[in-house]
């Protein structure tokens, strides 16, 4: 299966650079959601830390399932 994507540039450059940095922005996303799983795994955190970052973690997943967006492929 082939896909192409067509912009009208310069009006679409945005959506064109989105799209183009869609596989570094997933890269971003699970690298953050990698380090707060690792703070709260591996890091002696208090309460209140402990709660912040999967607080975090938590709203960003939630977001991303959202979106229908899966980090961990």
């Amino acid at each position: 299966m082939k896909a192409t994507l067509t912009f009208n540039l310069p009006e679409d450059e945005d959506k064109y650079c989105d799209a183009v940095n869609a596989s570094k922005m997933h890269s971003i996303l699970w690298d953050v959601d990698q380090w707060l799983r690792a703070k709260m795994k591996y890091e002696e955190l208090s309460d209140g830390q402990y709660d912040a970052f999967k607080e975090t973690r938590d709203h960003l997943r939630r977001l991303l399932i959202e979106e229908n967006i899966d980090i961990d492929k």
